[in-house]
């Protein structure tokens, strides 16, 4: 692999990069460029993040994670997972990298997502990522809906369970879509992950069951309102 990669002049001018959250994601974003793969790919994990691209930096891996995530909200990288082990992928990657040359690259050792994982998750128009009944493989959308779950609920389950499958795609089949999955992740985590009694229903077939519409209409209550109530 080359020592660097070319950063062009526009990304000063980027509406995606201003939308960040914080200029520790945007100096993520900007050094990670210089550590992808010639198919723009890298480890998707925060330590291994943490460790490779802020090496000299005090960043937690919740911090680099939280860094992560706002990259990924915003359609700058795609995570997917492989067997186990979290990539990621800067989508436009090789189309700014005008001097690419595959001949002078070392051999990759990092899978490609699927052309379907990326049609879903890089967005040109990042506000709501819909799924596509028609074009999107729901495979697809069940391995990033878990993978999100995992992330926010520090769960380990599978994509491939035959019950997870059936819930998620028969919501899919009611028109939710993947924003709404991770809504009511988001809302049923704040309420219950820190509740030794109820964060063991932080679980596909709760939450994707038929009770999902009721769910996504809850509001996500701050930890110490909701504790007052």
């Amino acid at each position: 692999m080359p020592v660097g990669r070319i950063i062009l002049k526009s990304i000063s001018e980027s509406k995606k990069i201003s939308a960040l959250k914080s200029d520790g994601a945007r100096l993520l974003y900007t050094w990670l460029i210089t550590h992808l793969d010639v198919n723009g790919c890298f480890s998707g994990d925060a330590q291994v993040v943490r460790g490779k691209v802020f090496t000299r930096l005090d960043k937690t891996n919740k911090v680099v994670e939280d860094y992560l995530v706002d990259l990924e909200q915003l359609g700058l990288i795609i995570r997917y997972q492989i067997n186990g082990d979290v990539f990621l992928n800067v989508p436009d990657f090789v189309e700014k990298q005008p001097s690419l040359n595959p001949d002078r690259e070392a051999q990759t050792t990092i899978p490609l997502p699927s052309p379907d994982l990326i049609q879903t998750l890089s967005r040109v128009n990042p506000p709501k990522d819909k799924l596509s009944k028609d074009k999107v493989s729901k495979d697809n959308d069940v391995e990033q809906i878990i993978f999100y779950l995992n992330e926010k609920a520090d769960k380990n389950y599978k994509s491939n369970t035959k019950t997870t499958i059936d819930k998620i795609k028969a919501r899919i089949n009611e028109g939710f879509t993947i924003d709404d999955f991770k809504k009511v992740i988001d809302t049923k985590v704040a309420k219950w992950k820190t509740d030794p009694k109820m964060n063991e229903f932080l679980r596909p077939e709760t939450l994707f069951g038929n009770k999902f519409d009721g769910y996504l209409n809850e509001k996500i209550v701050n930890k110490d309102d909701w504790r007052r109530t």
